[in-house]
């Protein structure tokens, strides 16, 4: 529990670089690295945002955040386009995955940025990086 404590106190001080991008006023965050990527997806997005991921390969966590609405297709293509174009692949199409948070979760001892996902309840989309 101290541990615990002791590490948010430290995530409070040393707070994670991320990207925050408002697009149709729907506020989308974008991980820069291992630990942005983790405080995103594990402190900052809700159970009910969707989160991001282009499958397979190392990348950004992109979150959009879901208030009183579920965001039209052109948003979530836009922020797939964003996981897409901070992935490590070196090919075009990228294959990204999303899906309710609350289907992403974290195992003690996993590495930063390493997160389990349930693929029965995430979705695909296929977008071109470039």
């Amino acid at each position: 529990m101290k541990y615990l404590r002791q590490l948010r106190e430290s995530r409070k001080s040393n707070m994670p670089n991320f990207k925050r991008i408002v697009v149709d006023d729907f506020v989308i965050y974008q991980g820069k690295n291992a630990e942005s990527n983790d405080y995103i997806t594990m402190e900052v997005a809700d159970e009910e945002d969707l989160w991001f991921h282009a499958k397979g390969v190392p990348g950004s966590h992109v979150i959009i955040r879901v208030k009183d609405k579920l965001p039209p297709k052109d948003i979530i293509e836009k922020a797939a386009i964003i996981a897409a174009k901070n992935c490590k692949s070196q090919e075009n199409k990228i294959k990204i995955v999303y899906c309710k948070k609350k289907f992403v979760t974290k195992k003690s001892g996993m590495n930063p940025g390493q997160v389990l996902v349930d693929y029965k309840n995430a979705n695909e989309i296929i977008v071109n990086k470039t």
